[in-house]
């Protein structure tokens, strides 16, 4: 009960197993109920629990035991190429044990759809966060429409993209007129906006 306290994780399916105790091991009987601790921290993996007799034969005890957390995270379900942009039938839910998953998973499909892979998967392979990106929609060397806002002002120029980026980062963009490279921030596949307030 402690262990599965400290994961902390009311999705998951927690399974704790204790280690087989040295056998020459001798503990008087304890007088009351018996306390376990475990590290606050405990999320998974191998762990070793405190436990405590409390009553006036005190003694305590350390067990290592191994914690299986269980739950559905966002798996590819087919081989996916990197840079692909994920669609419903690219991905699938399925269970695993994350406790062995130190780079952290997706726990739902919506967190993956319609972002784009940073390399390339496995059919099961689990979808991590650091896995997926918002899609690039401006390439370099691609014609934009390059707006300048501000005060009630709308003014637009062809430009030129001299970076990449997804919706809301910022690139260089050079001004098709003037040669001029100013950053603009990417709104969606052909505008790149800035600021003038």
């Amino acid at each position: 009960v402690a262990v599965m306290g400290a994961t902390g994780d009311g999705e998951a399916r927690v399974a704790v197993r204790a280690d087989a105790l040295d056998s020459r091991l001798r503990l008087p009987a304890c007088g009351g109920p018996l306390a376990a601790e475990a590290p606050a921290t405990a999320k998974g993996g191998r762990v070793t629990v405190e436990v405590r007799c409390p009553a006036t034969q005190a003694w305590r005890l350390f067990v290592p035991v191994r914690v299986t957390v269980t739950r559905t995270v966002v798996v590819a379900a087919r081989s996916l190429a990197r840079d692909a942009v994920l669609a419903p039938g690219d991905i699938q839910l399925a269970e695993r044990d994350v406790s062995s998953l130190p780079y952290g998973f997706l726990p739902a499909a919506d967190l993956a759809l319609g972002r784009q892979l940073r390399r390339g998967l496995a059919p099961g392979d689990v979808l991590t966060p650091a896995l997926v990106a918002e899609p690039v929609v401006v390439r370099r060397g691609q014609a934009v429409t390059l707006e300048a806002r501000g005060q009630g002002l709308r003014v637009a120029m062809p430009g030129i993209a001299r970076g990449e980026g997804a919706a809301g980062t910022r690139i260089p963009v050079e001004n098709a007129r003037s040669g001029r490279i100013v950053q603009g921030v990417v709104r969606d596949g052909g505008t790149v906006e800035i600021r003038l307030d």
